[in-house]
C-alpha cells in the first residue's frame, strides 16, 4: 500500500506550515505509540488520514466557531494525543491532554519534549479553574458518556458568559445532547474520496 501523507485542501493554507512536526508526530504514533500500546497496530495511512488528518479538522472547526487565542482547549479521553497533538502543533493555543492513566501521561509528556511543543500539557484529571476568564472547547475522539460530560462541566463551574464548544467524533453524541446542546453535523474529506462525520455541540 502507497503511503500518500497529503494535507487536504481546506488545510493547506493554514497546515502546510507545519508538516514537518505533523511528520514527526506521525512516527511517533507508528512506532512508540504502536510499542507501548496507546494505539493499536495501524498501517502509516490509516494513522496518517485518521489520527492527524482528523485531528486537523479538529483544529479547523475551533478556528471557525471560535477565536482560539481566547479559549481553553480541553483534550478528553487524550491516549495517544490524539485529536490534542495535532491541534497544539497549528496553533500557539495551551491545550491541555487529559487521560486517566499515568502510563499515557508520562509517554505524552516524553512526546512534548520530541516536539518541542510549549503549549501541551499533559494531566491526569481535570482541574477546578472556575476563576478563569476564558472560554472552553473541549474535544474528544473517544466516546464520553453524558454523566461524565455533566460531572465535567459541574466541576468546571461555569459561568454564563463560558461557553463551551464539543467536537466529538462520536455519531452518538448527537443523539445524546439534542436535547440540552445544539448540535451541528460537519461533513468533510479526509482523503480522496473518504468522508467522515464530526459533531459540534454547544451549550446554549
Amino acid at each position: 500500500m502507497n503511503f500518500e501523507p497529503q494535507i487536504p485542501e481546506w488545510g493547506t493554507e493554514d497546515f502546510k506550515k507545519h508538516q514537518d512536526k505533523l511528520f514527526e508526530y506521525h512516527e511517533w504514533l507508528k512506532n512508540t505509540a504502536i510499542k507501548t500500546g496507546l494505539i493499536s497496530k495501524k498501517t502509516d495511512q490509516f494513522i496518517w488520514d485518521e489520527f492527524i488528518i482528523h485531528s486537523l479538522y479538529f483544529a479547523k472547526l475551533i478556528k471557525k466557531f471560535k477565536n482560539i487565542s481566547e479559549c481553553e482547549i480541553i483534550d478528553l479521553g487524550t491516549g495517544a494525543g490524539i485529536p490534542g497533538i495535532p491541534i497544539s502543533i497549528v496553533n500557539k493555543t495551551n491545550v491541555s491532554l487529559v487521560d486517566n492513566k499515568q502510563k499515557r501521561i508520562y509517554e505524552l509528556e516524553r512526546l512534548v519534549k520530541i516536539l518541542n511543543l510549549n503549549n501541551a500539557k499533559p494531566i491526569k484529571k481535570m482541574q477546578n479553574n472556575s476563576k478563569r476568564g476564558k472560554n472552553s472547547i473541549i474535544v474528544m475522539r473517544c466516546y464520553v458518556s453524558t454523566s461524565n460530560i455533566l460531572k465535567t462541566l459541574e466541576k468546571k463551574q461555569l459561568k454564563d458568559n463560558n461557553l463551551i464548544i464539543f467536537v466529538s467524533s462520536s455519531s452518538k453524541s448527537s443523539e445524546i445532547f439534542n436535547t440540552m446542546f445544539h448540535v451541528k453535523q460537519e461533513k468533510f474529506l479526509i482523503n480522496k474520496n473518504n468522508f467522515r462525520y464530526i459533531d459540534v455541540i454547544t451549550d446554549m
